[in-house]
Formats: C-alpha cells, sequence, structure tokens
C-alpha cells in the first residue's frame, strides 16, 4: 500500500508568498529608482576616501563634500564649454566639404544617386557656420521641439541622473550616511553583520574609484600622445575627453572617440581620418581586454574573469549604469562568498 504525502499550506504561508511577490513588483516597477539608489551608494562610497583626506587638510566634512562635487560639476561644464565650440566648427567644416565627398564617391562605376545628393547638401553647405550648429544642438536638446521636450525615454534619464547626484552627495555628506541607510531597511539581527559587510566593501569601492581614475589617466595618455604625435587639433581636449569617457567603463570611450574622428575628418581627409580609427579601436581593445581587468583585479581583488562576466550581466540589465555598478558589486559579492567559506569551514559547536 503506497504511503500518501500531504502538504499543508498555511494562510501565513501564502499571505508571505503574496507579500514577497508584490515587494518584487514593487522593485521591478521602480527599478530605475532602485538603480540610481545604488548608483548613488556607490559614488557616496567612492567619495568618502578623498573627503577623509580633505578633512585631514581641516575642512569640515560638509565644505569637503560640497568641494568634490562642485569640482566634479565645473570639470564637466569646462570640457562642455571648452570642447563643444571647437567641434561645432569641425562639424560646420565637414558639412561644407560633404558635396566634394559625395561627389567623389563611385561603386562599381557609379555614383548611386551620391551626385543627386551632393547637389541637394550644396546649398545647405554654402550657408552653414559654427553658430548655426550650435543652435541646432541647443534646440535640437532643450528647444520646444527637441530631444528633451519630446522624449519621456531622455527626460527619465536626466530626471535619473540628477536623483543619483543629489542622492550621493546627501549620502556622502552625513557622516556614515550609508550605513545609517542601510540600518534602515535591513532586519535588527543582521544589522551588525551588514553594517561590517559594508565596512569592507567601501573600502573596496574607494579602490575601484582609485583604479577607475588610474585607468582613466592611462587611457587619456595613450589618446593625447598619438594626437599630439599626428598633428592633430585639440589633442589635449581630446585626451580630457578620453579621460571623461573612460569613466564609464567599456563604452565611454566609444564616445570620445566620435568628435575624435569629425576633427581628423575635417582637417586631415580620409588618410587620417582611418589612422585616427585605428588608434581609438587598439586603445578600446588594450583598455577592455588588457588594462580594465588587469587593474580591476590588483586595486580591488576581483579576479579578470569575474571582472569580465560582472561588465557583462550589468551591461545586459541596466546598460551604462548596470556597467558602472558592476565591478562595486562584484566586490560585495566576493566578500559575501569569502564569508560563506569561512562559516562553512568553521567547526560545528
Amino acid at each position: 500500500m503506497k504511503e500518501s504525502m500531504r502538504v499543508t499550506i498555511t494562510s501565513g504561508t501564502i499571505i508571505k508568498f503574496i507579500l514577497w511577490i508584490a515587494i518584487f513588483a514593487a522593485l521591478f516597477y521602480v527599478r530605475d529608482f532602485v538603480i540610481a539608489l545604488l548608483v548613488a551608494v556607490v559614488l557616496a562610497s567612492a567619495a568618502e576616501m578623498p573627503v577623509k583626506t580633505m578633512m585631514k587638510w581641516g575642512l569640515s566634512r560638509g565644505i569637503s563634500v560640497s568641494l568634490l562635487f562642485l569640482s566634479f560639476i565645473a570639470i564637466i561644464a569646462s570640457i562642455a564649454l571648452i570642447f563643444v565650440p571647437p567641434l561645432a566648427d569641425d562639424i560646420a567644416r565637414f558639412v561644407q566639404t560633404l558635396p566634394q565627398l559625395l561627389n567623389s564617391i563611385r561603386i562599381f562605376g557609379s555614383d548611386m544617386g551620391f551626385r543627386d545628393l551632393s547637389l541637394a547638401v550644396q546649398e545647405l553647405s554654402k550657408t552653414i557656420d559654427k553658430g548655426q550648429i550650435l543652435t541646432i544642438l541647443k534646440n535640437t536638446l532643450v528647444g520646444t521641439t527637441g530631444i528633451f521636450a519630446t522624449s519621456a525615454a531622455v527626460i527619465g534619464g536626466v530626471v535619473n541622473l540628477l536623483l543619483t547626484f543629489v542622492l550621493a552627495f546627501y549620502l556622502a555628506l552625513e557622516e556614515r550616511g550609508v550605513q545609517k541607510f542601510l540600518s534602515l531597511i535591513v532586519p535588527k539581527t543582521n544589522e551588525k553583520y551588514v553594517e561590517d559587510l559594508w565596512m569592507r566593501s567601501q573600502q573596496k569601492i574607494g579602490l575601484w574609484m582609485q583604479g577607475q581614475l588610474l585607468l582613466s589617466l592611462l587611457v587619456a595618455l595613450l589618446v593625447y600622445i598619438p594626437m599630439l604625435i599626428l598633428g592633430m587639433p585639440y589633442a589635449a581636449l581630446l585626451g580630457v575627453l578620453a579621460f571623461g569617457g573612460e569613466l564609464i567603463p567599456m563604452v565611454g570611450l566609444t564616445f570620445a572617440t566620435i568628435p575624435a574622428l569629425f576633427i581628423a575628418w575635417t582637417h586631415g581627409g580620409l588618410p587620417l581620418l582611418g589612422i585616427v580609427a585605428l588608434i581609438y579601436f587598439i586603445i578600446s581593445q588594450l583598455e577592455n581586454h588588457v588594462l580594465y581587468p588587469r587593474v580591476m583585479n590588483k586595486m580591488v581583488g576581483v579576479p579578470s574573469v569575474i571582472v569580465i562576466i560582472a561588465l557583462v550581466i550589468g551591461a545586459k540589465f541596466a546598460g551604462i549604469w548596470g556597467v558602472i555598478l558592476s565591478v562595486p558589486l562584484a566586490a560585495i559579492f566576493m566578500e559575501l562568498a569569502s564569508d560563506h567559506n569561512k562559516r562553512k569551514q568553521e567547526p560545528l559547536g
């Protein structure tokens, strides 16, 4: 006779199951905010090391945090103000030379319609200048019919960016701000362990930021020196742009490549464009597959393979934000795995 197995599900179990589903659904619904909060926590933790350094100089915490964040804003604004006008000039020059380029294109001995396109662009190219390009850029971004005015996705992205920055500022401003935040969201029984885990993880996040700055400096030099040798205009600005782009791992350098290609084309034509494109391609491959994994392994202690896997997973789930979060989160998971392994090896008592 077969024994029957009876499974009893209490109303309390059902309520807990529904509650967990509701929590995960709510987190998924506000996932953009959750990602912004995670990035803010990472940025606030990364700011802790330079803030403590400035406090040793006799500055208060409020002044130190404010100076750090204002310096960051000033650097971004300076890059935009210094770099955008000459880039607009190069775009205007590119449009002016575009008809000649289209006229010269031949595919299997035929112009393939490029001559007609050249005639259509010719009138525009006669009147285009830097001022018009700057106006077009301004209207495209913030005009009544621009991207920010018509794209809810872009508006959401800008709001999340500002929210992330504000959250990071206030978390850094508060003494032990991240620890206090964690104590609010974790159970009382796990509070001590989570705080200890975070203290260890925070050191790794600080080292991660140092590694990012080191990588950015290396990539900036790798860009600046060849551009200087080639006689490229704005070589220093291209190096600064590469430095800023490298702060976004894996993809930032790609964005920094676009203005360099524009400048190469307008000042040296196709030969210089090909050389610059090849230089940036080599630098990006070196950065993606050699420099970034090795520096992160050396500075943070996360193996190169884990770094690459974390970057791929982060990019898949959360795009650029996921890429930024990937190594810090991997460092935290490595600490969790180490603690779990230590508990397994402890003798049973």
